[in-house]
């Protein structure tokens, strides 16, 4: 994709010069002849680099280096200045300007080895940002299901009990655990069962609402946080997922099984004070579940604050 230049100057005769010399370098030429219609031009095709004049008509050049710079886009300027407008162009430097030129443009190459620069400077500054979008998304995710990390729940289980403390709400967190993992591994090998993990991450998404966020939170446990939500609607949430997860099967390569899962959470703050003990609650929860065997399906208890306590197989 070419990168895009756009060049503002009420002179017909720079416009021309310069957009020949920048198409033959390859660029997207984009033109203006004022500062308002530059502007304009700016918020339509979001270029790299803005040449402008200083002093035009309608709306000069320190207006628009003025609007580009408040937009905080990833636009440099470079200012063009009669020798009388010297001062001005060092000022617009202060104020956030790549460089500037003096008319009439006798060093053409040295404008282009500017260019050049302000281009490769924009490429080096967007590979830097998904670089650090990158790590920091590593820092937060499970490397195999993409899911959100134990570190990170930890955070935002801080941000939900600030939040439900400041505006008095509650939040619900649901535990899932897949039952007998262990024999799948051995069934069917490690790949098998990196696979269900990756797959039912992508079954339990496809249930949850958008404000809903899930964790991996252990090796084959999966934590969930929903807020604002009912235990009636708790019930319907798990019932989808005890149906949708009993109904899966689980394919790699020549391999097939099904798998069953177990279900307890709680709510803060009904169940717990802090992040801690709402975990412990969450998890033994869980335990109940677990104890009380496969092929059952309890709905939270409408008289309780204690969550729902759910396997399927």
């Amino acid at each position: 994709m070419r990168e895009i230049i756009l060049i503002i100057d009420d002179e017909q005769d720079i416009v021309n010069l310069l957009s020949n010399l920048l198409k033959n370098e390859g660029y997207q030429i984009v033109t203006a002849s004022n500062g308002r219609e530059g502007i304009e031009r700016f918020q339509e095709f979001d270029p790299g680099l803005i040449i402008t004049d200083i002093r035009m008509p309608v709306m000069d050049g320190i207006e628009v280096l003025r609007e580009v710079k408040t937009k905080e886009a990833n636009t440099d300027v470079i200012i063009l200045t009669g020798h009388s407008d010297e001062a001005t162009a060092i000022d617009c430097l202060r104020h956030g300007a790549y460089d500037y030129f003096r008319k009439p443009l006798e060093d053409i190459d040295v404008l282009l080895n500017a260019v050049h620069r302000v281009i490769e400077k924009r490429k080096l500054e967007i590979s830097n940002r998904c670089l650090i979008q990158q790590l920091e998304e590593l820092s937060i995710k499970d490397p195999l299901t993409g899911l959100y990390n134990y570190r990170y729940l930890q955070n935002c289980l801080d941000q939900e009990i600030e939040l439900s403390n400041r505006y008095g709400r509650t939040f619900f967190v649901l535990v899932l655990d897949i039952d007998q993992f262990k024999n799948i591994n051995e069934t069917h090998g490690h790949l098998f069962g990196d696979h269900v993990l990756t797959s039912l991450s992508g079954v339990i998404q496809s249930e949850l609402r958008a404000s809903d966020r899930i964790f991996r939170y252990g090796g084959e446990e999966f934590l969930i946080i929903m807020n604002e939500i009912s235990k009636e609607e708790i019930a319907g949430v798990i019932e989808r997922l005890m149906t949708r997860i009993h109904n899966y099967s689980f394919t790699y390569e020549d391999r097939h099984d099904k798998i069953s899962v177990s279900m307890g959470g709680a709510f803060y703050p009904q169940d717990a004070l802090d992040k801690t003990d709402l975990i412990k609650a969450a998890n033994k929860s869980l335990a109940k579940a677990k104890d009380a065997g496969k092929h059952r399906n309890e709905p939270p208890p409408t008289n309780s604050n204690d969550p729902s306590n759910a396997t399927t197989n």
